[in-house]
């Protein structure tokens, strides 16, 4: 998803959090490969990649794909309604999918995702 409402949304969102964050950023996985991602967040060393997407099942399969080779922690935030079994399944592990509906929405659901 381009950059706008939703994107800076979450960037100010992550920075009340304490990160820094890039936007469009392309981040060398294990296997080499360069993945893209809306945002990159930094506090010390964690580093979380955040992927804003429309949430159909294909794009956001795709975007948790990237875990397997991004050792970071990746937020894939869906615009919509995604699958309540994958969203549930994602809250403990180190890829998140979290929903939402407006900018404001994903700014509080990131926040909880990252606390």
């Amino acid at each position: 998803m381009p950059a706008g409402a939703p994107a800076a949304s979450a960037k100010a969102a992550l920075e009340e959090l304490g990160f820094s964050v890039e936007e469009g950023v392309r981040v060398r996985g294990l296997s080499g490969f360069e993945h893209g991602f809306a945002l990159v967040a930094k506090k010390g060393e964690r580093v979380v990649c955040v992927s804003i997407v429309k949430a159909n099942p294909a794009s956001i399969f795709a975007e948790v794909a990237k875990g397997l080779d991004v050792p970071h922690e990746i937020v894939v935030a869906a615009e919509g309604e995604p699958p309540p079994k994958a969203v549930e399944l994602s809250r403990k592990g180190r890829v998140k999918i979290i929903a939402f509906k407006s900018a404001e929405e994903l700014a509080e659901e990131l926040k909880k995702a990252l606390a």
